[in-house]
């Protein structure tokens, strides 16, 4: 099934138009053609179910057939601070991190961060609408310019905020979130190739960050954040 967003005021209660790059995707590469049916998701909670009129990759008309609740977001809020990655590494983590759930996804320049500036973030957030689309999501997560880790500190209140740290030797992921159970929002914190410096760790903890570890292995950047959003979600929210 053909899934795609719309702002709700794009909608009506019989037709709707579908302009732009959504529209060129549907004639051009999916090559739908009159009489498909597809589904429009409004990020407010609603699907419609739609039958297509007329297909040109300037616009597209569709029919609503049908309008029902729908929801497939977590139960849990997470918001994921990642030191940007070399190469594709960041475009892997932006659509993983969607199809799991993620709510905010914030670039971090760190001490370690290879990459200082970047003209990706337009492309992140095609790859988010992407990967929201593919997953049956109704919402695509907010990708935020690059934030610089102590302008993010400042500006960021973590509410439950966590750290992943290669020193932490005690403090495990699974204790953390069990002795936070009653939270709706988790800020997770992931360093670049090479992980946080101590400084960075240890400032962060000043700011009211949990220091965690994923354990005795030592997790890629790509592979870290992935790994604990997946806890998160089978701990606090809907997987399992």
């Amino acid at each position: 099934m053909i899934r795609l967003f719309l702002p709700l005021e794009k909608i009506t209660l019989k037709q709707i138009s579908i302009n732009g790059e959504e529209a060129r995707h549907l004639a051009l590469v999916l090559r739908a053609k009159p009489g498909d049916s597809i589904t429009v998701l409004d990020g407010s909670g609603y699907k419609y179910d739609c039958k297509l009129i007329s297909v040109h990759k300037k616009e597209v008309r569709a029919e609503i057939t049908g309008k029902a609740p729908y929801s497939a977001e977590s139960p849990v809020s997470t918001t994921l601070a990642q030191g940007i990655s070399k190469g594709d590494r960041m475009d892997f983590i932006i659509q993983k991190s969607t199809e799991l759930g993620i709510s905010k996804i914030i670039p971090l320049i760190t001490d370690r961060t290879q990459v200082r500036h970047t003209e990706k973030v337009e492309r992140w957030r095609k790859i988010a609408v992407s990967a929201s689309r593919q997953s049956g999501r109704e919402k695509v997560p907010d990708i935020t310019e690059p934030v610089n880790f102590k302008d993010f500190l400042n500006i960021y209140s973590p509410g439950t905020g966590i750290i992943l740290s290669e020193e932490e030797k005690e403090q495990s992921l699974k204790k953390t979130l069990n002795d936070i159970r009653a939270t709706k929002g988790v800020t997770l914190l992931v360093g670049p190739e090479g992980g946080f410096s101590k400084n960075e760790v240890s400032t962060a903890v000043q700011k009211g960050f949990i220091s965690v570890t994923l354990g005795p292995r030592i997790l890629r950047t790509e592979t870290a954040p992935i790994t604990a959003l997946s806890i998160i979600q089978y701990e606090l929210g809907d997987m399992g």
